[in-house]
């Protein structure tokens, strides 16, 4: 296995992923998942992969940091840290799973240690929290937010919507959805959002030369399956182009062969099941047609569905008859019915 030191980093960097649900994921684990890629795309698969992570993982610590730069920002409490603090409500709404739940236990601990402040889940204000580790396409929190709006949310209210970071395109669209459901309730509602101005990425179809997801170049045409899975997904595909300029996320010299790598075993994984939905794409869920979301950001929490297939679809305890069974996944996600 070459890389034996980047798998063994990889592995620390991941190490207690979902509190270890799916077990110790240890270098083994790692050299497991890098082994399913031919032999002569295993190191750009894990350098650069090793690459990302660094800087796209987001750790408990990281959110715990946020946290209190949060408790701390003139920009929430505007100048009113003590009486916020008292009065603020924070919302406990996300219908799947338990990551809002989990992240607003760190906020509501550190905010009673320092302000001696308790019980400010869903207490009844004119000032609201939303917190989350990220904004990807944003659907979630709409459909969150929705119903909130609709049956409980004051007719005049602040909502401070708080994540590590965002995907460009998913803000825009979710700040001017949030305020399309206001005013259909007729709700005045004023939607703030914070995050690290340095995790904000880039996703829109215009910048797409310079885009922060994996956006594949041309050079994926000529794989095989390429052609029968374009006349199915019917589109017109926008095709990166390399221009040079750096990128904070991916290293120049192996982008174009890693995007290329995700693509094709994305297509492969796509093969195994006959059963897909129509948001399965090769690099990640997305209600768009095309390659997939292909979002690069990772959670300690979970690992988003609108990364590509390589790295979170399978389950090595499925049955051996089970489409499931054929691929091992770097970080398996806890899927929610």
């Amino acid at each position: 296995m070459p890389h034996m030191e980047a798998c063994s980093k990889i592995s620390e960097i991941i190490q207690g992923y979902r509190h270890n649900e799916f077990g110790v994921y240890d270098i083994s684990h790692v050299e497991r998942w890098v082994a399913q890629f031919n032999v002569d795309e295993q190191e750009t698969v894990i350098l650069e992969t090793l690459k990302i992570l660094k800087q796209n993982y987001i750790t408990l610590d990281s959110f715990t940091q946020l946290v209190n730069i949060v408790i701390d920002s003139n920009q929430i409490y505007r100048g009113e840290k003590d009486n916020y603090w008292q009065t603020v409500s924070l919302l406990d709404i996300q219908k799947n799973g338990s990551s809002q739940d989990e992240l607003n236990d760190i906020l509501v601990k550190t905010i009673s240690e320092r302000y001696s402040v308790r019980d400010i889940v869903g207490r009844e204000s004119d000032e609201f929290i939303y917190l989350d580790d990220f904004i990807f396409s944003g659907n979630r929190l709409l459909a969150d937010m929705h119903d909130w709006i609709a049956n409980f949310a004051p007719n005049g209210c602040r909502v401070c919507i708080i994540t590590i970071g965002w995907f460009t395109y998913g803000q825009w669209r979710t700040k001017n959805k949030l305020k399309e459901i206001a005013k259909e309730f007729g709700k005045n509602i004023n939607f703030m959002f914070a995050s690290y101005s340095n995790f904000r990425l880039e996703n829109r179809l215009y910048r797409k030369d310079f885009s922060e997801i994996l956006w594949p170049t041309e050079s994926i045409t000529n794989l095989d399956g390429y052609g029968d899975w374009l006349r199915d997904e019917a589109f017109d595909p926008k095709y990166r182009q390399v221009n040079g300029v750096d990128n904070k996320i991916f290293s120049s010299l192996r982008r174009e062969k890693y995007e290329r790598i995700m693509f094709k075993y994305g297509l492969k994984i796509m093969g195994l099941s006959s059963q897909n939905s129509s948001v399965v794409k090769p690099l990640g869920y997305s209600t768009f047609r095309g390659f997939g979301f292909g979002s690069m950001v990772f959670s300690f929490r979970n690992c988003p569905n609108n990364n590509p297939l390589v790295f979170w679809w399978g389950d090595p305890n499925a049955n051996p008859s089970h489409p499931f069974s054929k691929w091992y996944p770097l970080l398996q996600r806890k899927t929610y019915g």
